[in-house]
């Protein structure tokens, strides 16, 4: 008979989960036992905090969820930071652990990787934190967490099962219950949303985070209703940037910020309002909006917060717009708001704070086909890029995340890379922030993938000392480096070289796309030359 370590793989593939991210260690071997003859593809990283950023990069391009198997304790802190991240950006993530034995379990015996109260710490960045201590509850932590990814606000679960219970026989069911649906609009909530909408005569729209499954939909209301659609930093290519009424990821700079201002009607879809959205702006705030403003989330709690909703309508993003599309064709409604957002993009002007790293910005993307992914770190070009970069699709562009970690780009590059292996990746990171997972250098060497890790190289943490002595304080501890990147990257197997001005860029970053592993590129920040590519 199966154990419970076996029986938790065994759900995984009837979930229809392909790929999965994880350490082995003496507390996870039943579940070792399962995989090891399970057509779920394993892959290893070399630091648990690596394998939750793949978990993110192939959650991010695939809509799946990301899942990871960790030890006991030590594997699930190591990890946190990553799984923070996929709560800070309502990611779904499956957390698979095993837990303290049952007979020690917070206790304080000083068990083997014991974690005082294991649970309510991983309650506190995921949705649910599920402790199995009888086979029997198995099959139903498993339905919980899939009624989180399917019918909720996706963000991660995590299951634990004491090391005990793992090697214990499984229950004898184990058969997968209904899946669970997302929640629909009241009508007659959505009844005045569609009497609002079509009276509108100045529109304006803002999506978030949680359009990028809705894009269809997303670009019909706006075509419908003629309005422009400016997006959050997470919701980048939905309306992509070559569509007429896209604004790009503008919303709360003159003279963008104005018109929600003065808008009679705004339609806002999936974003909570986060500071982290806005990045650049004057204020890191929103805009504040004078008219009515409808909103669409699946979180009912948004609805009320930050610019609370005139009507607020609890729903699927794609399900709910589709909705108002088919309710407003009754009407006979068909806006024209091409002239009013090619004004607006005319007028748009870039913050002088990024203009520094546009030439730099300009020579990536015309490296980097259309349909190709960049994954970014918390480095300086990146701040930049997340209002210049192009958006040409949803989850092109992989943001390091609101909860403002470094290290994750070369990870979340290995996941995309693993979820869409017939597109181009590339991992920008800063010098400093790619020391943190420089170690998965050997997990991308060991898959052969071939992605291209461009390093901006300013020697050190540089936003940090730019920070620092805008305020008057003297750089302290931001002079840190490695010595020589190429030869690091060499040592791990890797392809390495270094961009001795922008115009080399584009031809080292295609060699890298056809290479068979990975190639490491450093742009030393005060060397390139100025290129005058625009952005696209």
């Amino acid at each position: 008979m199966a154990t419970c370590g076996e029986a938790a793989v065994r759900l995984l593939e009837q979930y229809d989960v392909d790929t999965i991210f994880g350490i082995p260690g003496v507390h996870t071997l039943e579940y070792y036992r399962g995989l090891a003859d399970s057509p779920i593809r394993h892959v290893t990283p070399r630091h648990e905090q690596g394998a939750g950023y793949m978990a993110l990069g192939y959650t991010r391009v695939t809509g799946k969820p990301g899942v990871c198997c960790l030890i006991t304790g030590a594997g699930l802190t190591n990890a946190s930071t990553a799984i923070a991240t996929a709560h800070h950006d309502s990611l779904p993530m499956l957390i698979l652990s095993s837990g303290t034995a049952t007979e020690d379990a917070e206790q304080g015996h000083g068990s083997l990787h014991d974690l005082p109260d294991q649970p309510a710490f991983m309650k506190t960045i995921c949705a649910l934190s599920i402790d199995v201590r009888d086979p029997a509850e198995l099959a139903d932590a498993f339905a919980q967490a899939f009624e989180v990814f399917d019918s909720q606000r996706p963000r991660p679960v995590h299951i634990s099962v004491p090391i005990d219970v793992l090697s214990l026989p499984a229950a004898g069911d184990q058969r997968l219950p209904d899946r669970g649906t997302a929640p629909t609009a009241d009508p007659a909530l959505l009844e005045q949303a569609v009497d609002a909408l079509a009276a509108a005569t100045r529109p304006m729209i803002l999506i978030g985070g949680g359009t990028t499954h809705a894009q269809a939909e997303v670009i019909a209301i706006a075509e419908q209703l003629g309005a422009p659609v400016a997006m959050t930093i997470a919701a980048k290519g939905v309306v992509p940037d070559a569509h007429p009424l896209s604004l790009g990821t503008t919303a709360t700079i003159s003279p963008i910020f104005e018109e929600f201002e003065q808008a009679d009607v705004v339609l806002v879809v999936g974003t909570e309002f986060s500071e982290t959205d806005y990045y650049f702006a004057p204020t890191l705030a929103p805009p504040a909006f004078g008219g009515t403003v409808v909103r669409i989330d699946i979180d009912a709690a948004q609805l009320a917060k930050r610019r609370p909703a005139t009507i607020g309508l609890h729903g699927d993003a794609a399900a709910t717009l589709a909705t108002l599309h088919a309710a407003l064709a009754t009407r006979g409604v068909q806006g024209a708001g091409d002239e009013r957002a090619a004004a607006l993009r005319a007028a748009n002007a870039w913050w002088p704070s990024s203009e520094e790293f546009e030439p730099f910005l300009s020579a990536l993307a015309a490296a980097l086909p259309d349909n190709g992914i960049l994954a970014v770190d918390s480095t300086q070009p990146a701040y930049a890029a997340a209002h210049m970069w192009r958006g040409t699709r949803p989850n092109a562009y992989l943001p390091y995340g609101g909860f403002g970690t470094l290290g994750p780009a070369m990870p979340m590059a290995i996941g995309a890379k693993l979820g869409a292996p017939d597109r181009p990746v590339v991992a920008l990171a800063g010098d400093g922030g790619f020391l943190f997972t420089i170690q998965e250098l050997a997990t991308a060497v060991d898959l052969g993938l071939p992605l291209a890790i461009v390093i901006w190289q300013n020697h050190g943490y540089g936003e940090i000392k730019d920070s620092m002595e805008r305020v008057d304080v003297p750089p302290v501890g931001v002079a840190t480096s490695a010595h020589d990147f190429l030869k690091i990257a060499e040592g791990f197997g890797c392809h390495a070289v270094r961009a001795e001005s922008l115009d080399d860029l584009g031809g080292l970053i295609a060699a890298a796309f056809v290479a068979d592993r990975p190639t490491l590129i450093e742009v030393v920040a005060d060397r390139v030359a100025p290129s005058a590519l625009p952005v696209r």
